[in-house]
């Protein structure tokens, strides 16, 4: 078939000289087969086309060659011949019901169509290794159409129904097919899902809840080490439980760069396939008691001032939480080796538990531990920049390395373990408190550009390219995250293993994953290098296939899942959404009607998540007095002076409109009038009608965020910021034991259990 491509190539572009098209125009063509799309509307109803110049650097990100003609015409010719060029697509997709599927496959055909029966021998190898072998044969039809050009070759599509009913699940599928010509054989993985995501039984009947939502890094308790941790998040959930709220949310917890002065972004991780370990509690290691070493250091004056001072700051200070838990670490896991021995050869029930671990998380785990010891060796987070011996994770060096440098790699292994253990315990805290959900969890959107994810399949990343979004209201310069994207062909190719990896590593068992930007599932802003985020351009992604895994591993976990469904979104997005069961996220501030109205709570729709705000907004106290506009304004993110002028008009506009609502349905004091402007700070009494209003509504679940409790202004990120915003560093102004003594959030949950009361 490689040669029918590579005589096809020539043939086509011969064809493209005849009809003396543009090169723009072929580059064109090109980057519509690969995904990219040719325009979008924006958020401000204004249509964008995609420029030549992004078409050019994302075709370059995705490893494509278009700079001379011949190669242009070569690529347009293969990727014409796609659907075609092999006998089973990389996936197969089968929903599963009561009746065998069907398996479309591609045999190559003569120009005059196939006269005889194929014989075919498959093969389905499942997960546990079982398998199913058949022969049949497959009848030519006359109605099926050959495809293809008629002096080169031809495929049809026939139909392999398959012997019996399987089970949901991945399976390697094989299959060889021989006619009158010489026999043809390729694999596939067969994908069979259910059609919709897990819908749990506990919001049957149209029951709804409330919970809460709070950043894990920012609580603050006289245990933790001036970052919170899994222990404090078991004591909130107990707060949780006793103030009636239905679930614990949590900011992303996964993996940072492995170095004191890592970004500290949750949305920006080294990998989304493991955990952050800063949030594991160390004093809460067995291993603490087995060091000598670890006992004194506990024990110390220095150590109790040390800890004093990082709970007592304001901000996490992320390095030196970074090197006080990566030394005590270090005593734990040689504590560890020396009592229960290495994983090899454990003496102890803990130390067999320890290698059941590292034999489930298989070969990831093992390049994650080279891949932490390594950039503490060489002090530089960023593969990119290691030496070139280095930066390909299946070199000899590397190896090299990983034997040299045994202790260092299981070492992060062992935080692994700690951290998952300890994330376990939660969920069954959560159980045990009889929250309906285990854990409310947050999966980023992408990791690090040289970060694991990277260095461990740096094929299925395009490196050249970053993922953002577009200018709309409240960020007019668009965004730009700096996270490089999957190639969409290359992670279909790889049968979507790293996205169920990712999935598994991020899915609560009988709880709720809320994805960020679960737009990009359907398709993704790509921003070329060199240009701003407003001359970026959408790629589209198999999101029929990705829904399906998704749909999957749903239900293996049982686990609800919400997608982040905010920004620029077609319709067509939330339509199919829907239909595959996720859960649509509603913030407050965006729900208007036609006339900019604040939307009636019975038009919320039932499968949604209601919010206030995000991470990534002001809450309610910030938002009333436009401190998101004053920080915007004074980091000059606003490309044009006037826009901040009007987002205050608009501000102001908008605390009319809110008033008018809630006291239209009863939820304010009688003749409650607001302070003139500028707006202080925002009333209890708005604060309180604003959540009420949001129990009222029809959603399935309300999300109330921390902040909201005690009307904290500040936000916890500021979209277009790195350093001049303190994003993701900002702890809680009360500690956990003051918190549960406020009186004020017993108040509020009393009048949000009027609507949605937890049964015990």
């Amino acid at each position: 078939m490689h040669l029918l491509v590579n005589s096809q190539g020539r043939l086509f572009y011969m064809f493209l000289k005849m009809t003396r098209k543009s090169n723009s125009a072929h580059i064109t063509a090109l980057g519509r087969r690969l995904g990219i799309a040719a325009d979008y509307w924006d958020n401000f109803g204004r249509r964008r086309r995609t420029s030549m110049a992004a078409y050019r650097a994302l075709l370059t990100a995705m490893g494509v060659s278009w700079e001379d003609p011949e190669a242009l015409g070569r690529e347009l010719a293969r990727w014409r011949l796609r659907p075609f060029d092999r006998l089973l697509p990389p996936v197969c997709l089968i929903f599963s019901s009561s009746r065998p599927g069907k398996i479309r496959f591609y045999p190559l055909c003569p120009p005059s169509g196939l006269q005889s029966s194929l014989e075919i021998q498959a093969e389905l190898t499942a997960e546990d290794g079982s398998r199913l072998t058949w022969k049949t044969e497959a009848a030519p039809r006359s109605q099926a159409p050959c495809r293809g050009s008629r002096t080169l070759g031809f495929r049809t599509r026939l139909e392999l129904p398959l012997p019996q009913r399987l089970d949901m699940g991945y399976y390697d599928l094989t299959l060889r097919v021989k006619g009158r010509g010489p026999a043809e054989s390729t694999a596939a993985r067969l994908i069979v899902a259910p059609q919709r995501t897990c819908f749990p039984p506990t919001l049957e009947a149209d029951r709804r809840l409330w919970g809460l939502n709070l950043p894990l890094y920012a609580l603050r308790s006289e245990q933790n080490w001036g970052i919170g941790d899994f222990s404090d998040l078991e004591e909130t959930i107990s707060w949780a439980a006793d103030l009636g709220a239905a679930f614990m949310g949590i900011n992303p917890i996964h993996a940072p760069a492995p170095a004191p002065e890592a970004d500290p972004s949750p949305y920006s991780p080294t990998s989304r396939q493991f955990l952050n370990f800063l949030y594991a509690n160390l004093e809460a290691a067995p291993e603490g008691q087995d060091s000598p070493e670890a006992r004194a250091i506990f024990a110390s004056p220095d150590f109790a001032a040390l800890k004093s001072r990082l709970q007592a700051g304001d901000l996490v200070n992320y390095p030196e939480v970074y090197r006080l838990k990566r030394h005590i670490l270090g005593l734990l896991y040689r504590a560890f080796l020396r009592v229960h021995g290495p994983p090899e050869a454990p003496r102890s029930d803990r130390g067999r538990e320890f290698g059941r671990f590292l034999i489930e998380k298989g070969d990831s785990l093992t390049r994650f531990g080279q891949f932490c010891a390594l950039a503490e060796f060489l002090e530089q987070p960023d593969w990119r920049r290691w030496p070139p011996e280095y930066q390909n994770p299946q070199s000899p060096a590397v190896a090299a390395f990983a034997q040299e440098h045994h202790f260092q790699c299981g070492l992060h292994r062992y935080a692994q373990w700690l951290a998952a253990r300890q994330l376990a315990q939660v969920c069954r805290h959560a159980q045990t408190q009889s929250l309906p959900f285990t854990l409310y969890q947050d999966l980023a959107l992408g990791a690090a550009a040289g970060g694991f994810d990277t260095w461990a399949d740096p094929d299925l990343f395009a490196h050249g390219a970053s993922m953002g979004a577009p200018p709309d209201a409240f960020n007019p310069k668009g965004q730009n995250w700096g996270l490089p994207p999957f190639i969409p062909e290359r992670l279909r190719e790889s049968g979507y293993r790293p996205f169920i990896n990712i999935l598994r590593a991020s899915l609560p068992p009988d709880g709720m994953l809320r994805l960020d930007h679960v737009m990009s599932l359907f398709r993704l802003f790509w921003i070329p290098p060199g240009l701003d985020a407003a001359h970026g351009a959408y790629v589209r992604y198999p999101a029929r296939e990705l829904l399906a895994v998704l749909a999957l591993e749903s239900a293996r976990r049982r686990t609800l899942i919400i997608g982040e469904d905010l920004g620029t979104v077609a319709p067509h997005i939330r339509r199919d959404l829907g239909r595959a069961g996720v859960f649509s996220y509603k913030v407050f501030y965006f729900e208007r009607t036609g006339e900019n109205r604040f939307r009636p709570p019975e038009e919320y729709p039932y499968p949604a998540v209601a919010a206030v705000t995000t991470h990534d907004l002001p809450p309610l106290a910030g938002w009333w007095q436009g401190r998101d506009v004053a920080w915007k304004e004074s980091l000059h993110l606003y490309p044009q002076p006037e826009q901040a002028l009007a987002d205050r008009a608009a501000r102001e506009e908008d605390r009319r409109r809110l008033v008018e609502a809630l006291g239209e349905r009863g939820l304010l004091p009688a003749n409650f009038t607001p302070e003139p402007q500028p707006a202080p700070a925002c009333p209890m009494e708005v604060r309180d009608g604003v959540l009420e209003y949001l129990a009222q509504s029809r959603a399935a679940l309300l999300e109330v965020r921390l902040e909201e409790l005690f009307c904290l202004p500040e936000q916890q990120n500021l979209p277009g910021t790195v350093a001049e915003h303190p994003n993701w560093r900002r702890k809680m102004p009360l500690s956990l034991g003051e918190m549960r003594r406020n009186p004020a959030p017993a108040r509020l949950a009393a009048r949000l259990n009027r609507y949605r009361g937890r049964e015990e």
